[in-house]
């Protein structure tokens, strides 16, 4: 049973993600279907504007599965563990490629592989409520799929936040971190879809400028602006001291530096030399960066202690 539906609809290519019970969490075969339904819609002259999405609104998609992987890693299952991330790397830069227009509708989770579903397209839509987070680190891993180039590309140094501690931005916050490029609450998507359909791409811009809500906020935006300040340690030693020095006065800072003690050090470490040199490179570089790293990284006992526990047990991590 494919878990991928592939249909048209007008002008508009779909690419449905429906595992609604697992969160939209991918597994190798939707990986394949993903990628064989972008190939399908860049192939059809009817199809002028892509659109990826949720049959659930719990979810847009969760990340790879990663209770699969970690049973690979058990296994020892390296050579099948590595054929699913450069599957999916493939995919994710295939979207950045992508010959016609691609937007991603996202309500509810995007997290990990959910914005390597989005982040490399067009346009990456958010509802209101939506919630988008890198919490590789919280596993033993690092924020992959692409996360290294688009992260380090963020406005505000948000990247680096982002990908150490995990923390989530919701609905508009997004796009004003810059995960997303527009902010459009779900009643308004049948007008949005609709548009598409009949219009095309050359719909595109002047109803999501019509729709789209005002993002800025000014608590938000004060709150980016500390941790621009506080990220800008060299390390992970210096940045503990910025935050525990901070937390004296501000909840914000007291919170960041617990999120950094529940992550894997390992896994830090490695997220902050990958950031660095993905400064340096174009997309397609920083995944074949990944793909070696992810080698290194899930035969690391944190990756399958940092699933366990998160995902599995859902207790306290032990880390190495």
């Amino acid at each position: 049973m494919s878990h991928i539906l592939i249909e048209r609809q007008g002008q508009v290519g779909y690419i449905t993600l429906d595992r609604p019970t697992a969160l939209n969490s991918l597994t190798h075969d939707m990986i394949r279907d993903i990628h064989a339904g972008i190939r399908t819609h860049e192939a059809d002259d009817q199809v002028d504007v892509l659109v990826i999405r949720s049959s659930s609104d719990r979810a847009f998609c969760a990340g790879g599965d990663m209770k699969a992987t970690r049973l690979l890693a058990i296994d020892q299952q390296w050579g099948e563990l590595q054929a699913f991330f450069a599957e999916e790397y493939a995919l994710n830069l295939h979207i950045a490629q992508c010959t016609k227009p691609y937007v991603s509708l996202i309500d509810g989770i995007a997290m990990g592989g959910g914005l390597g579903l989005s982040a490399h397209g067009d346009y990456s839509i958010v509802s209101e409520t939506a919630r988008l987070a890198m919490p590789e680190t919280a596993i033993g891993f690092f924020p992959d799929v692409g996360g290294t180039h688009f992260l380090t590309r963020l406005p505000n140094h948000a990247g680096l936040w982002l990908a150490l501690t995990g923390i989530s931005v919701k609905g508009c916050e997004a796009v004003e971190v810059g995960l997303a490029t527009h902010c459009v609450p779900v009643d308004r998507w049948p007008n949005l879809s609709k548009a598409l359909e009949e219009g095309g791409r050359h719909a595109l811009s002047d109803t999501l400028d019509a729709l789209a809500m005002e993002t800025q906020t000014n608590a938000f935006t004060n709150t980016m602006e500390n941790r621009k300040v506080w990220f800008t340690a060299n390390d992970q030693s210096a940045l503990r001291q910025t935050l525990s020095a901070a937390s004296n006065k501000n909840d914000d800072a007291a919170m960041l530096l617990a999120r950094l003690d529940a992550m894997s050090p390992f896994a830090m470490d490695l997220t902050r030399r990958l950031l660095h040199e993905a400064k340096n490179h174009d997309l397609e570089t920083c995944l074949q960066l990944e793909l070696k790293a992810s080698v290194e990284a899930v035969r690391h006992p944190d990756f399958i202690e940092g699933i366990r526990a998160v995902l599995v047990d859902k207790d306290k991590a032990i880390w190495i």
